[in-house]
């Protein structure tokens, strides 16, 4: 015997693809025409589903598509011919046969994979990765120095040369010239089809950034690098909780683990089903303000699993109840201040949310004939 349940979705992240989609074009705005405009939808799309970003991005007129490994390269393809497909870092010397028979582009790293590119034939197209001062992966200045010498580079030419900023958000730090000013030397040693140095950030240190092509991941998801400009993309997703219980509280009782947060005075207190399991940061204890129609309602004491506490003493009793949602994101409360109020990165409170959360989305439009055999995401609405 199987006992089926049907549960109602206690935490929802609502993600507006008609924004996804105008922050795109404004990049590809403010780029100009003569720079391609790639989209990094790595980690599933910062959390926000991979197959639904990736399929607003090619409907917005995007043409290459960079993920974090063959995994989510195998995922796209399935779903998606024709389309570009950049993996940043797998092993293609292991699984170069998996690359070529599934048109994928392998991201170079390292010596050892430029060599495993030169034996799979000059059929094969890479992007090489070049080191400037990010101290993650890429070949070294002196690395692709050697290379040229031996002319490795005229028998197997990269059609991208990429670099990543360390410090693109900061656009005073000298740190991007000087990565800038690396990049150069190597652009000009290769003269690859494309050169490609400014992530989401980088777009908004100016045009000698952008060399040939630029790689947006933060900016389409709605998040804000301290170098945009004001409003310069969208807020892309909403977050609403449910309220599960509303509890009346004597004045002087604790509330939440650790007895954090202690009331001043009779309190109504409510129950909301959303917790650090669902990606809302735990160092938001005592810190964030919930939304509930034109109220406002601080959260009190520590963030548990799978709930928050909130004082709704001041708030009409016929506003809450039960089946009442509360919001946590809003246009006017987005993933960045949510971020700022943490003390982390709305990268990462993207990715989680995303991961923990049932996925509404809104503005999704029906399906082309080219994408009739996209599944839906586990978990979506």
């Amino acid at each position: 015997m199987t006992l089926s349940l049907v549960r109602s979705a206690d935490v929802v992240l609502e993600i507006d693809l008609a924004a996804i989609r105008a922050n795109f074009q404004k990049v590809a705005t403010l780029v100009g025409p003569e720079v391609r405009v790639a989209a990094v939808v790595k980690s599933d799309a910062y959390g926000l589903g991979l197959l639904n970003v990736a399929r607003t991005l090619i409907e917005a007129g995007c043409h290459l598509l960079f993920v974090a490994n063959l995994e989510e390269a195998l995922l796209l393809r399935s779903c998606f011919g024709g389309i570009a497909i950049a993996v940043f870092r797998d092993e293609f010397e292991r699984f170069g046969t998996w690359y070529r028979s599934h048109d994928l582009i392998p991201v170079v790293n390292n010596c050892k994979e430029l060599h495993a590119v030169g034996t799979a034939g000059e059929g094969q197209t890479y992007f090489l990765n070049v080191e400037t001062g990010f101290s993650r992966f890429g070949l070294s200045v002196d690395d692709v120095t050697r290379e040229y010498l031996l002319r490795t580079f005229e028998r197997y030419r990269p059609s991208i040369v990429l670099s990543h900023l360390a410090c693109g958000d900061c656009i005073w730090d000298g740190t991007n010239v000087l990565q800038r000013d690396r990049f150069r030397a190597v652009y000009d040693l290769l003269k690859p089809t494309r050169g490609s140095l400014a992530a989401s950030a980088g777009v908004w240190l100016g045009k000698v950034y952008h060399f040939d092509m630029v790689r947006v991941g933060s900016a389409l998801y709605g998040i804000k690098n301290a170098g945009m400009q004001t409003n310069a993309v969208q807020p892309v997703t909403k977050l609403r909780a449910k309220i599960l219980d509303v509890r009346n509280v004597p004045v002087g009782e604790a509330v939440g683990y650790g007895a954090t947060f202690r009331t001043a005075r009779p309190s109504r207190i409510a129950i909301v089903g959303i917790g650090y399991k669902h990606g809302l940061p735990w160092s938001c204890a005592n810190k964030l303000f919930v939304r509930l129609g034109g109220y406002s309602s601080p959260l009190l004491g520590r963030v548990s699993m799978e709930y928050i506490t909130i004082d709704i003493t001041d708030i009409p009793e016929g506003r809450c109840n039960s089946v009442t949602f509360v919001d946590l994101l809003s246009e006017d409360f987005t993933v960045n201040d949510l971020a700022t109020a943490a003390g982390v990165s709305p990268q990462e409170v993207l990715t989680r949310l995303g991961a923990g959360c049932t996925r509404k989305y809104l503005n999704l439009r029906s399906p082309s004939a080219a994408f009739t055999a996209i599944p839906s995401d586990a978990g979506d609405q």
